[in-house]
């Protein structure tokens, strides 16, 4: 069975993927700020340093790449700016050179992007075809897509923007699960923004596929079937509490005050389809309320 290597593999999103993959025997490897600990399959990079634990590539096949620090987590000053480039950008090309610079005989190289790859895009329909946007998230995705321009044209390589990640083991759902046990669930804004769900378990099943050769190595927004409004969004986590929600919406004035540029996290529209994905049927959920309660 193939090797798999992650950077970023310790967040949730790696740590769901290594569960999903290691149950079908596949190795699954990470990559980590800690000294290495081979027994634990996990091995030490550093980014300051731009070393990475030679073992780590031993027999690898597959490569994804998650690394980045969170996008969520106070205002945007020019210092956290700087830190979440580096955290993708540099994360993204000392792996390219690794492999290019050891000639390692990797098989597929998977990377991670975002949906905040187009920018506030409003009432328009996005697909893959779609420019990018010229904020600062549209740019900082678009650095982090061109970081891998280099890679060995040799080894296959696919991009997936990632929309609101959907897992009960942490992100976005627990919190405003709990929230809305206590009934103090709200939207933002007008809660009328757009955005695209990526399903825990749609977007590992969708990773296998593309490893097995079943979906064409490309560029994918890695959504759901279909995009949807928050305040639909937060109607389907009140409902599948039992809960009835009363709370008015959190003003979007108020998040621009509080967090400045960093509130487009929360305030952009992002209505996000796939129609790549849409030809190879993928898609195990209609919709967001379909998607919440499998959760």
């Amino acid at each position: 069975m193939q090797t798999i290597l992650i950077s970023g593999g310790s967040g949730l999103i790696g740590s769901d993927l290594k569960k999903y993959f290691t149950q079908f025997g596949y190795s699954v490897r990470i990559l980590t700020r800690k000294p290495t600990q081979k027994n634990k399959n996990a091995f030490y990079w550093n980014l300051e340093d731009k070393t990475i634990d030679s073992d780590a590539f031993e027999n690898v096949d597959i490569v994804i790449n998650l690394a980045g620090s969170s996008i969520i987590g106070g205002r945007w000053t020019k210092s956290r700016k700087k830190e979440l480039t580096h955290s993708r950008v540099n994360a993204t090309k000392l792996l390219i050179d690794t492999i290019n610079d050891k000639k390692l005989p990797i098989k597929h190289f998977i990377q991670a992007s975002a949906m905040g790859y187009y920018g506030n895009s409003n009432e328009s329909m996005l697909t893959e075809k779609s420019p990018k946007g010229n904020d600062f998230m549209g740019n900082l995705c678009h650095e982090w897509e061109s970081a891998t321009q280099n890679l060995n044209p040799a080894i296959k390589k696919s991009i997936l923007r990632i929309g609101l990640y959907m897992s009960i083991n942490g992100g976005f759902y627990p919190i405003l699960a709990r929230l809305a046990r206590f009934k103090l669930l709200s939207a933002f804004g007008n809660g009328q923004m757009w955005a695209g769900y990526t399903h825990h378990l749609e977007f590992a099943q969708l990773i296998h596929q593309i490893l097995l050769g079943n979906i064409t190595p490309d560029t994918y927004n890695a959504v759901g079937k279909e995009p949807f409004q928050m305040n639909t969004l937060m109607k389907c986590i009140a409902r599948k509490s039992g809960r009835i929600n009363f709370l008015p919406n959190v003003p979007a004035f108020l998040l621009k005050i509080v967090l400045g540029e960093a509130s487009a996290t929360l305030l952009n529209s992002y209505r996000v389809t796939s129609p790549k994905l849409a030809s190879f049927d993928v898609h195990q959920y209609t919709g967001i309320e379909q998607a919440i309660q499998s959760l």
